[in-house]
């Protein structure tokens, strides 16, 4: 028995290691909103798992042979689901176009789901088998998921994605090593000696898939053979498995130009960074029409395949002083200037040749500093290098934490590539700058005579650029500032929009350079103080100026909050609390998006907040049928879906307690076990989504949220699981959960003011320490429950397994439109309402009368 808890911790790392790898391949390949939507439907494995194993109790009673087996068929379809996604010609573009892309995307779904359904297999069937020792069984599936998240932050950085697949692969055949090696699966996948020509004295205990002619010595030969292959795959990886890109992507685009050719690629835990070498490459957003030279050579520098940014070789004459980021020079000359995520360095170049008396750069992504630095440094002329700009390696928000500095300038530049507000793919990003309180902290930071400086792309109606003036507006307030109209400006291009905010009044003679910035270089103003409507829409013209007009009734407007629920889009100021820029869907929108379905050039068709919806309505059907199939099955045959198919002694024990159930004695039914382990479901993953969202704020990459989120939780519910459910009071631990979950939409804001400005190191220091009590807690429900139904009806146990993998399928999709809607507190405290009433649910059970026991069970944990 001992083995199976290595083969679990092995298992469960490789499983959460290839979650984790799934969520990058899926943000390179196809985009941020395919890939929620793959990892969701891909945890149906494991409720899947535990629909067959109700289906099949032979599989669980005969659990050595099925956990072997399953590690086995799991290593074998890892890279068979990895090459399935990567090869299968879905289009999500084409989606509302095309029927046949139905069929491609139900593949997809299949080939996601089948690693999970082995990995599922191998946990619920020894659970199923050995229930009494769930909290110890549990505690080794939950320890080992706990190692998958670093562990693939580590393989992703060192041997890339393909790689990664490939170490997962080799940590299931490791398990299956593990139950062969120490005879554990003599039951299962033994692979019987007989003489030739001889038939084996007892096939059924050969298993199909090792069911080989092998001769001890051939044992020896071909087990080393295959570990030592996929180590080597881990490391050099066949050049077929190579991430495919969306032919959408803006790598995938550029390198349609002849003559281009990927010259730099780089993976690390949380991107893949790429250069690439185009003669098409023209990219200066928001260059004015009166500048009539010619662009100096560019690279282009791309983060997981989008969003283009130049990489800018230095010439004479310069194009700088023609873009929209150049007035921010004109206003305050030779400024101390601070410039947060510049991309490829086209804000940094236009700042030192406006002439800044210092720049200091803030870049999170350590990698794009690497190739800027030093592999590209030549090209750029060293602009890095030059005496005036100081590098930072770090999270924007951490760096205003922690810096005590005052700046002339602080500038967010547009680096991102142009995305419609229709079409709603990046609907589920989470983007911390652009919040209430990135823009309050940047305020904050002001020289008194500063400015805060943002672009956005323009989009009609206004969208992007009117979502970027409340916020602007929002911030002021927090800051203690009446958003006067002499703190405000903005004015446009063709395509972009630049907006300040002064942290005083701006002055007579910035008035006058605007005005004159803006004629010259044939930009429209937007917003000035003492702006007239005629001064406005006189270059780029647009019918009826929508963009003075809403900006100035936003600003003028004595109540913003109904300003935003009658504008037609989704523009209210993103918070912490609720970070979705790019979410603009509302559901008078519905109507346009149906009249545009099968005509639009959109991702699914329309907005991709519908994406959710639809998902929703899919993994429902998809759950409710998984978890109705064994009941109607077990009808079918006229058994009792309950009961299973324990012992006859247990058979017996359970039969004599129906009379009781008949005659309406105070007994738990097992529907409320049905209640109370989908509750777990929705409650565990209510808790863990919103707070992986939240602390991306605090960590700076969800990929390092991810990790150490969920590496701190599982971890901490392994040991709550192991050490604590047989003696913490199953009510208690409840009622516990529930309390945390409440306050902590309270704790986590004040704590991360407070320490934002620690060290990356300190931050997850305290991540650990911050979550590690409710890990704990959430680690004890789920073997307590188990406990009670081994008790009385051991049956059961496969089924739950099922319900609750399911439910956790729909509280991902649901976590994530309630946090879109309400934000991440509203999700906490659904969670907490789903522990309480499972406590609710489960409370006959805790006094100890289950499934029909007329007389009080013996004490439990």
């Amino acid at each position: 028995m001992n083995v199976v808890y290595l083969a679990l911790v092995l298992i469960s790392a490789a499983t959460l290691a290839f979650q984790v790898t799934l969520t990058r391949f899926f943000a390179l390949a196809q985009g941020h909103h395919l890939a929620f939507m793959a990892v969701s439907l891909a945890l149906l494995g494991a409720g899947a798992s535990g629909t067959f194993l109700s289906l099949k109790p032979s599989a669980a009673s005969r659990w050595q042979r099925t956990v072997t087996t399953g590690a086995a068929l799991f290593t074998l379809s890892l890279p068979a689901a990895y090459l399935a996604i990567n090869y299968l010609p879905f289009d999500a573009y084409r989606l509302a176009l095309e029927r046949s892309q139905l069929a491609w995307l139900a593949l997809y779904y299949l080939a996601l789901t089948t690693p999970f359904f082995f990995s599922g297999l191998v946990v619920g069937a020894t659970l199923a088998a050995r229930p009494e020792r769930a909290g110890s069984l549990y505690a080794a599936n939950l320890l080992g998921s706990g190692l998958g998240p670093p562990l693939a932050l580590v393989s992703l950085a060192t041997v890339g994605g393909p790689g990664t697949v490939f170490l997962c692969a080799l940590l299931g055949w490791l398990a299956t090593l593990t139950c062969q090696g120490s005879g554990f699966g003599r039951q299962g996948l033994e692979i019987e000696q007989w003489p030739a020509n001889t038939k084996p004295s007892n096939p059924e205990r050969i298993s199909t898939l090792y069911a080989l002619r092998l001769t001890p010595p051939s044992r020896f030969i071909l087990y080393p053979a295959i570990t030592i292959l996929l180590l080597v795959l881990t490391f050099y990886p066949p050049p077929f498995f190579d991430v495919r890109l969306t032919p959408y992507k803006s790598l995938s685009q550029a390198l349609l130009y002849p003559g281009s050719e990927i010259i730099f690629q780089q993976w690390n835990a949380f991107s893949r960074i790429d250069v690439i070498r185009s003669a098409g490459i023209r990219s200066a957003p928001g260059l004015s029409f009166a500048y009539s030279g010619e662009l100096p050579p560019q690279l282009g520098l791309l983060v997981d395949g989008d969003n283009l940014s130049p990489i800018t070789r230095p010439t004479q004459p310069t194009f700088t002083p023609y873009l929209p980021l150049a007035l921010a020079f004109e206003l305050r000359p030779a400024a101390d200037t601070l410039i947060l995520e510049p991309g490829g360095g086209l804000a940094v170049l236009t700042a030192l040749q406006s002439g800044a008396g210092a720049v200091t750069v803030v870049q999170s992504n350590h990698t794009v500093v690497e190739a800027l630095n030093h592999n590209f440094a030549g090209f750029t002329g060293n602009t890095y290098g030059d005496p005036r700009v100081t590098l930072t390696v770090d999270d924007p928000r951490s760096f205003l934490r922690r810096t005590s500095r005052q700046f002339d300038l602080i500038i967010w530049p547009l680096t991102d590539s142009f995305r419609p507000v229709t079409a709603g793919a990046y609907t589920l990003n989470e983007d911390y700058r652009y919040t209430v309180e990135s823009f309050a902290d940047a305020l904050d930071h002001l020289s008194p005579n500063g400015l805060l400086v943002m672009e956005r792309w323009l989009q009609l109606p206004p969208s992007e650029s009117l979502r970027l003036w409340g916020t602007a507006i929002a911030a002021l307030h927090q800051s203690g500032d009446r958003p006067e109209e002499q703190q405000l400006l903005a004015l446009r291009t063709l395509q972009t929009s630049l907006i300040g905010v002064a942290r005083s009044p701006l002055s007579g003679e910035d008035l006058t350079r605007i005005r004159q910035f803006s004629e010259q270089r044939q930009f429209d103003l937007i917003w000035l103080p003492g702006l007239h409507p005629e001064e406005t829409n006189h270059f780029s013209i647009v019918p009826g100026d929508p963009y003075y007009h809403t900006f100035a009734e936003l600003l003028r407007a004595s109540d913003p909050a109904a300003f935003f629920v009658t504008y037609p889009y989704a523009v209210a100021p993103p918070t912490d609390d609720h970070p979705f820029f790019f979410h603009f869907f509302k559901w008078q929108q519905i109507p346009e998006i149906l009249q545009s379905l099968g005509w639009s050039w959109q991702p699914f068709g329309g907005s991709g907040y519908l994406v959710l919806v639809v998902l929703l309505a899919l993994v429902v059907v998809l759950s409710a049928g998984l978890i109705l199939l064994p009941l109607l099955w077990k009808k079918d045959e006229g058994g009792t879906p309950w009961r299973g198919q324990g012992t006859k002694a247990e058979e017996r024990k359970i039969s004599s307690f129906t009379p009781a159930l008949r005659a309406g004695a105070s007994v738990l039914h097992p529907s409320s076990f049905f209640f109370y382990f989908a509750l777990l479901g929705l409650g565990f993953l209510f808790v863990e989504i919103p707070l992986l969202q939240r602390f991306i704020l605090y960590l700076g990459q969800p990929a390092y949220a991810f990790a150490a989120v969920t590496s701190t939780l599982l971890v901490a519910a392994g040991i709550g699981s192991g050490y604590l459910s047989p003696r913490l009071p199953l009510r208690l631990a409840l009622l516990l959960i529930t309390l945390l979950v409440i306050i902590y939409p309270f704790l986590l804001p004040p704590l991360f003011d407070a320490t934002l400005k620690f060290p990356f190191a300190g931050r997850v220091a305290i991540t650990a320490v911050a979550l590690f009590p409710l890990g704990v807690l959430l680690g004890i429900p789920f073997p307590g429950g188990l406990r009670r139904v081994a008790q009385y009806s051991p049956g059961l146990v496969p089924w739950l397994w099922a319900v609750n993998g399911c439910a956790s399928v729909i509280s991902a999709v649901l976590a994530a439109m309630l946090a879109l809607t309400w934000g991440f507190a509203v999700v906490l405290w659904g969670a907490a309402l789903a522990y309480g009433l499972a406590g609710l649910v489960i409370l006959p059970g805790i006094r100890g009368r289950v499934l029909g026991a007329s007389q009080p069970l013996s004490p439990g944990p």
